[in-house]
């Protein structure tokens, strides 16, 4: 596909909708390449709630709408449009067919009522040549005996869900999983693929987005799906593009949506970047939120992404503090605080290796209270 007249397309559907008038004001889409997508302005979910909030009701050419619960509205509504879907189906397609994902039965285990989830991966998978069985969530055993009854090949679903499928005695030699962290978990994988007795890919994605990148059968990391969208991975206060191997927020263009442009999207989500065979990679796939960024010994850390490491350990993910302090030297004090009875082995070689940052001290606690970062410094 020609991506740089898709990106066109998508502009200059953009350049007519309300939240980028503006902002696009001066842009001649004819002109642009995929190199020039950098100097175009950066979008927020802020811009679309306050848009949305006055305008909720579905644009002329809607022809599907998803609901994704919302602190701010309530539910945040996504439409797309005829063209929307013939092209999200078929550009996902050209991703499962690279996987070899075709001429399979294929089970459905995510949600197709309100959510984008179920959606989102069956006309897909269907457009790639497989049998679709629009199973939706729950009801795990249920799902094992008719994988088993009618020999199906791929389980679609969250990994936690697959867990329980596995449990009870549900046997898939494909997993396709999105929906929560996963490969950034360590150990999750395995222990999924030991129940299932296959091989579990994971995928990232968003209601607004669709699904933006996809893992190959190598397990190389989540590759950008060239035909959804292009990625760009930003340091969250300059900006500015990283280096390989560094973190920042990932911004997304979604190529697959014009009704509701997704252009140069910021999601919050915390990435490390790489560039490979022309297209960006997500080595550790999506591991934390750019939020409550903290600078400790001069380095950037994000504490959620302490969150699918302390899961790997076998923690509560969602029970601990970040807490920083000064020496008498005048020099930082991290403080990890944690609701658990002990500190793993291994917990903090781990943590500094993905982090750069050496935990100076543990407390253990019965209760948190307060922010997820305490900063004592000032």
């Amino acid at each position: 596909m020609d991506r740089a007249a898709r990106l066109r397309e998508v502009v200059r559907k953009a350049k007519a909708h309300p939240v980028y008038a503006e902002k696009l004001r001066g842009i001649d889409p004819e002109k642009l390449t995929l190199k020039d997508l950098p100097s175009l302005p950066l979008t927020t979910r802020e811009e679309w709630v306050a848009f949305l909030r006055e305008n909720p009701r579905p644009p002329e050419g809607a022809s599907l709408m998803h609901l994704t619960p919302s602190p701010a509205l309530g539910w945040m509504p996504e439409y797309l449009s005829q063209e929307d879907l013939r092209y999200q189906a078929e550009a996902l397609a050209e991703h499962y067919k690279r996987l070899g994902v075709v001429g399979k039965k294929v089970l459905v285990a995510f949600s197709y009522h309100v959510y984008a989830g179920g959606w989102l991966f069956h006309q897909a998978l269907w457009r790639a040549g497989n049998l679709v069985l629009p199973h939706g969530p729950g009801e795990a055993t249920r799902i094992a005996e008719i994988g088993r009854t009618y020999g199906f090949d791929v389980l679609v679903t969250n990994p936690s869900f697959a867990l329980k499928v596995g449990q009870a005695g549900g046997r898939f030699p494909l997993l396709l999983a999105g929906g929560e962290p996963f490969t950034s978990v360590p150990g999750f994988r395995e222990k999924v693929e030991a129940l299932l007795g296959g091989t579990a890919l994971d995928a990232y994605g968003t209601s607004e987005l669709g699904i933006v990148a996809g893992e190959r059968i190598e397990k190389d990391g989540l590759w950008e799906i060239p035909e959804m969208a292009v990625l760009e991975v930003l340091d969250p206060e300059t900006l500015s593009p990283v280096a390989d191997g560094e973190k920042g927020e990932l911004v997304v263009t979604a190529l697959s949506r014009t009704l509701m442009p997704m252009l140069r999207f910021r999601t919050g989500d915390l990435a490390i970047a790489e560039r490979r065979e022309g297209l960006t990679v997500l080595p550790r796939g999506v591991f934390g939120r750019t939020d409550q960024m903290v600078k400790v010994k001069g380095v950037k850390l994000y504490p959620t992404e302490l969150a699918p490491l302390l899961a790997g350990f076998g923690l509560d993910p969602k029970g601990f503090q970040v807490v920083v302090e000064r020496k008498l030297e005048g020099t930082d004090k991290l403080v990890l605080r944690l609701k658990a009875d002990k500190v793993p082995p291994g917990l903090f070689e781990a943590i500094q290796k993905a982090t750069g940052l050496r935990v100076d001290e543990a407390e253990l606690v019965e209760a948190l209270e307060g922010d997820l970062v305490v900063d004592r410094r000032f």
